[in-house]
């Protein structure tokens, strides 16, 4: 499913994938944090790379804290960190932030069960996607 947009960016833009425990793990402990799961096309995302980071543009990874500790600046990078302070600053619960840039959030609307680009502002939809890697070809602006 990512084959093809991953051969589009620079190797330089992803990471070591994740063990399916690692995954596992995470996603129930997200569940247990937010009472919501987390969408199956990023899971599959984790299977090829842990996150992504290219021109300004990032997407959430899954980092432990060991990691953590000897990389303090990824704790924002990390998806249940990211979305832990983000509701918290916030108090916007619609949402399953799994993205970002200076100006944008990409996000998870658990409602519509849709994807989107969102200002990083007024939360305005920029853009809104049926699959996960619909939206990674227009946050990372890359050609389909």
């Amino acid at each position: 499913m990512y084959t093809e947009f991953l051969t589009k960016i620079p190797d330089a833009a992803t990471y070591e994938k994740l063990s399916e425990e690692k995954i596992s793990e995470m996603e129930k402990e997200f569940y247990s944090l937010f009472n919501v799961e987390i969408p199956k096309d990023y899971i599959e995302l984790l299977h090829q790379t842990n996150g992504l980071s290219y021109d300004g543009h990032s997407i959430v990874g899954v980092y432990d804290s060991d990691f953590l500790k000897e990389h303090p600046r990824k704790r924002s990078m990390d998806i249940v960190q990211f979305n832990s302070s983000f509701r918290d600053m916030t108090d916007i619960t619609d949402y399953i932030m799994l993205g970002k840039s200076s100006l944008d959030y990409i996000v998870y609307n658990i409602e519509e069960k849709k994807y989107q680009i969102l200002s990083n502002g007024a939360m305005q939809c920029f853009g809104t996607f049926d699959s996960f890697p619909e939206l990674l070809y227009a946050f990372f602006e890359v050609e389909e």
